[in-house]
């Protein structure tokens, strides 16, 4: 009875740590986005992409769908970025992801090196994520700002509390630890036609070396307007203890609008 008891009070303690991150995420958002609405310049984004495949015997079909929002001034950007990932195949799921996540920069005077804080949430039915929410904050620099190319490397702390789904493996532990997040984030424009954008993170506990997630987003779009653009889509997501990962390739349609 007294395992059954700490147990309970030991779910109630991480739910009320999940949902005191998750108050606080949408607390800021507004807060900034409140000080600073009557001199932002903003800029959306949405994505429509996927495949279809269907055979003789084989029916399936993917549709990653996605909506950034931006807010930004001389000297800071915020950044919400959401995704819906829903697949089938034969009539079974083989995907149903959801991933929200903000940022907030404050840049340098010289607009290279910024300050970062993150907050993001994400379920997973092909990465038997059940819950997982990581907010942390670090340092970023632009190595290259031109026209043409923009690199940017970016480092810091976050924490993470993940619940994961046990049902296909006893063995797997829920997740909560400090990680060490890496991201590289570039633009290549060629022309104003080609547009090649990608966000790579390596995200290592600071606990365990066997544990750690890799996350790339990376697009290739051709732009037929100035606000509309054929692409083609790239997602990759490894969570390296419970041996899960997921690679799609989705083409689309992505309009973008800036104001």
């Amino acid at each position: 009875m007294k395992k059954k008891n700490h147990f309970l009070v030991l779910s109630h303690y991480t739910g009320i740590k999940k949902r005191g991150i998750l108050f606080l995420f949408f607390l800021l958002a507004h807060t900034v986005s409140a000080q600073y609405a009557d001199t932002m310049t903003y800029h959306i984004k949405a994505q429509l992409a996927g495949v279809f495949n269907q055979t003789n015997t084989t029916k399936s079909y993917l549709a990653n769908n996605g909506l950034q929002y931006n807010m930004s001034k001389e000297r800071t950007s915020i950044n919400w970025n959401g995704s819906w990932i829903y697949g089938k195949q034969n009539g079974g799921i083989t995907n149903n992801d959801f991933s929200s996540i903000f940022d907030y920069n404050f840049f340098h005077k010289n607009k290279h090196g910024y300050v970062w804080g993150f907050a993001a949430y994400d379920k997973s039915y092909s990465l038997k994520i059940i819950d997982r929410v990581q907010a942390g904050a670090g340092l970023g620099y632009k190595l290259v700002d031109t026209k043409v190319l923009l690199l940017d490397l970016s480092d810091g702390i976050i924490y993470e509390n993940s619940d994961l789904d046990q049902s296909a493996d006893m063995t797997v532990r829920d997740i909560e630890t400090f990680r060490n997040s890496v991201r590289l984030k570039y633009t290549f424009n060629y022309s104003t036609v080609l547009v090649l954008h990608g966000s790579n993170y390596w995200q290592q506990s600071v606990e365990t070396r066997d544990d750690y997630i890799i996350k790339c987003y990376n697009t290739l779009n051709i732009k037929v307007r100035k606000w509309l653009s054929i692409s083609v889509v790239m997602n990759y997501n490894k969570i390296n203890v419970t041996q899960r990962e997921n690679f799609l390739l989705t083409y689309g349609l992505t309009f973008d609008k800036t104001f």
